[in-house]
């Protein structure tokens, strides 16, 4: 029995970085269990995987839940820089098993989570070797870093700010005080130059 090994790289990480093990006949579903868990995602956002070709551009999709949204199709730019949206295949991941997408000895994937708040993954395939029969497959066999959480601001907390406060009524008071006069550019037009 045979496993794949595929590094797993964070596109806004340089530190990041994880190994993992799996075999052939398993699905993108269980992929997508032990990168959350190796990666330390939790939640329950849609995801998507990406099948790619060596420059990384997408040939199919592999999501989570099948949407059936084919307007969602990537755009290619013809030779005369018009942009064409070309549909791409779409496959759900429990029905999808990892050797049926592999066609490159370096078979690259993109792993897309959470679109709200976008994590982009790019994973490679590094080598085909022979499972351990002792060992339960999916694994990660390398960890490197860790997922830096990006914070996102809480408008709430700006407006209880006491120094936030004081520059409203600050401002406000400029305002009626008439201390604050727009600056006029004399060379501002509004007719066209030509």
């Amino acid at each position: 029995m045979q496993a794949y090994r595929f590094r797993l790289l964070y596109d806004e990480q340089e530190d990041f970085l994880r190994d993992i093990e799996i075999k052939p006949g398993q699905t993108f579903k269980d992929f997508h269990d032990i990168i959350q868990s190796s990666v330390g995602i939790e939640g329950q956002e849609l995801a998507s995987f990406f099948v790619c070709d060596r420059l990384w551009n997408k040939e199919k999709e592999i999501t989570l839940i099948n949407m059936l949204d084919t307007t969602a199709a990537p755009e290619i730019v013809a030779e005369d820089d018009t942009p064409v949206k070309i549909p791409i295949p779409v496959a759900v991941m429990d029905e999808v098993k990892i050797r049926d997408v592999i066609e490159d000895p370096h078979q690259r994937f993109l792993y897309e989570y959470d679109f709200l708040h976008p994590r982009t993954f790019f994973i490679e395939l590094l080598r085909i070797l022979d499972a351990d029969p002792k060992q339960t497959y999916p694994i990660c066999t390398k960890k490197e870093g860790t997922l830096a959480v990006a914070v996102v601001p809480n408008y709430e907390s700006f407006l209880d700010d006491p120094d936030e406060d004081a520059m409203l009524t600050e401002l406000n008071e400029l305002i009626k005080d008439g201390d604050m006069e727009e600056e006029v550019d004399e060379n501002f037009t509004t007719e066209p130059e030509w």
